[in-house]
């Protein structure tokens, strides 16, 4: 590092201090006067712009990134909102972004923004559907092995780890892993069931965790998802999160039974009662063996759950993330390391959480190697997988292109059944994708070109 760089840096470290220091006392008026000392950490226009964006919000009276800001600051103890700061912000955005550039001028292509992590694939659950159910329980990472992984996520520039499972509090070393890594961000998403109060006293104690709870709507739809009892376990659980001030967030998977429920305002407004700060919804995607159709959303319920989530984006004091309707946010797919890659519990890097083919394991590769797998180019070489970015998945809008990805690439299935969606089942994911297709391309010529088109005209 030249002495320019280095003085740089100094600069940078300092900067991110003062805005550190200053978070423990901070106001509505301040944060607005530091967004634009952040934005001297970046050249990255992309994260510019998301600076510029928070600010916007904030000083818009009555958008509800307001109500968020200040629900945030209620809610967060000092100390906590620093570590907010430092980990997902500073070096998830500022300092790991930096990292990603260097390492991406030295190899060509650039690592992502975060890794999803399964350390372990053991749950005290069997959830209706879920995506994991092929993979068996039994798997389960070696400390040593989750120690190394996050040390080279850390060397190049991933500072925002994604954990799910199994259930990861049944993983041993859960708590070492985020105590051992206190420069990342680590999302936990958990069934609830097994919170207690000691953990939610931990998790704020380490204070660079967001703690999301998986939840399929009221009593009815959870318990007929996730077995009898788990509703009340997991009222419970948001209980000992909020009374300990833990960072939470609320995420379910929307099926054909509970999509009008979960996208309602009513759920909305009691998850936020709740404690919840984030929203996340994933479709239900049969790539566990034992593909269901009949639980898959409608085009209709899938378009719904888009109009609501735009709507409540527009009112709510809530962050919120539709995996698939958020494509047109994103450019499309951001699997195979485009913005994100799976670790899961038997060491395979998989290309997305549902994407079960892989062409290595983490014991004999390096993360460098593996996202730059003839598995991984071949995915980004595809990317965006369709011109409409309302069709970004590669397995349920696009399935044909996961086709030639296996064909050309010829990567292992992950676990038994994993193929069958691309095989036996192959008929049925073409007619999904074809409705769909049918249903989105019409919403995205009204809605999104041609209001683009209209505005290059006038």
């Amino acid at each position: 590092m030249n002495f320019k760089n280095q003085l740089e840096e100094f600069a940078a470290r300092r900067i991110a201090r003062a805005i550190s220091d200053l978070l423990g006392i901070i106001s509505e008026e301040n944060f607005v006067r530091l967004t634009y000392l952040a934005e001297k950490l970046t050249s990255d226009e992309e994260v510019l712009s998301g600076i510029r964006g928070i600010r916007a919000y904030l000083q818009d009276p009555n958008h509800p990134a307001k109500r968020l800001f200040h629900r945030l600051l209620d809610y967060l103890t000092p100390e906590n909102r620093r570590k907010l700061f430092e980990t997902l912000f500073y070096r998830g955005w500022f300092l790991g972004g930096k990292k990603r550039d260097a390492f991406e001028k030295e190899h060509g292509f650039r690592p992502p923004f975060v890794m999803i992590l399964s350390p372990t694939l053991n749950c005290n659950l069997r959830c209706k559907g879920c995506y994991t159910l092929g993979y068996g329980t039994k798997p389960e990472l070696p400390y040593e092995i989750v120690d190394s992984v996050l040390k080279e996520c850390e060397e190049i520039g991933i500072y925002v780890i994604t954990v799910l499972g199994g259930e990861p509090l049944i993983y041993p070393h859960l708590f070492r892993m985020i105590e051992d890594h206190p420069d990342i961000f680590f999302q936990v998403y958990t069934n609830g069931t097994l919170m207690t109060k000691e953990h939610a006293k931990r998790f704020s104690e380490l204070g660079n965790t967001l703690v999301v709870v998986s939840i399929e709507g009221y009593e009815e739809e959870t318990d007929r998802w996730r077995g009898k009892g788990v509703y009340k376990k997991i009222m419970n659980a948001f209980e000992y999160l909020r009374n300990a001030r833990v960072l939470v967030g609320s995420s379910a998977t929307v099926t054909r039974e509970n999509v009008y429920t979960v996208a309602s305002e009513e759920f909305i407004d009691y998850m936020i009662e709740c404690g919840s700060f984030f929203q996340n919804y994933f479709l239900y995607i049969p790539v566990n063996g034992r593909a269901d159709f009949s639980l898959m959303v409608t085009p209709e319920q899938r378009d719904h759950l888009r109009r609501q989530v735009m709507y409540f984006r527009d009112t709510k004091p809530m962050f919120f993330l539709d995996f698939w309707n958020d494509g047109p946010y994103v450019g499309g797919c951001i699997a195979a390391g485009r913005r994100y890659f799976h670790l899961n519990a038997k060491g395979d890097i998989e290309p997305c959480v549902y994407t079960h083919v892989a062409v290595d394991n983490i014991r004999n590769t390096t993360l460098k190697k593996a996202l730059n797998s003839p598995l991984f180019r071949s995915i980004r070489r595809r990317q965006p997988h369709n011109p409409n970015h309302l069709r970004p998945c590669m397995i349920i809008d696009n399935p044909h292109v996961m086709r030639e990805i296996i064909k050309e690439v010829k990567p292992y299935f992950t676990h038994p059944g994993a193929e069958e969606i691309y095989t036996v089942k192959s008929k049925e994911m073409d007619e999904y994708a074809r409705r769909f297709g049918v249903y989105a391309d019409k919403i995205w010529e009204e809605e999104y070109l041609a209001p683009q088109k209209k505005a290059l005209h006038r």
